[in-house]
């Protein structure tokens, strides 16, 4: 049962505005890493990526618990990668 944006929770509505910006700057951001514009861009948007998973994760966690949960293991599998990658460098 789909619930309407007026009868949304407040959290949840922020929810979905902030995984909305963060995946619009992860496009922004990709697209100035291919063209070599900003050579560090994805040093930001790849744990940007996984904000945006955990917003996917809380956003499904009442709809489906099986996509919550694989948004979930692939937040925290982006997150341990961004901080191995961080502290490589």
């Amino acid at each position: 049962m789909k619930t309407k944006w007026k009868d949304a929770p407040l959290i949840h509505k922020i929810v979905t505005v902030v995984s909305i910006i963060v995946a619009l700057s992860v496009i922004v951001l990709a697209i100035l890493q291919m063209f070599d514009i900003w050579t560090q861009a994805i040093n930001i948007c790849v744990p940007l990526m996984g904000v945006n998973l955990l917003c996917q994760a809380y956003i499904q966690w009442n709809t489906s618990r099986k996509t919550a949960y694989f948004s979930l293991g692939c937040a925290v599998f982006v997150s341990a990668c961004a901080i191995a990658v961080f502290f490589i460098k």
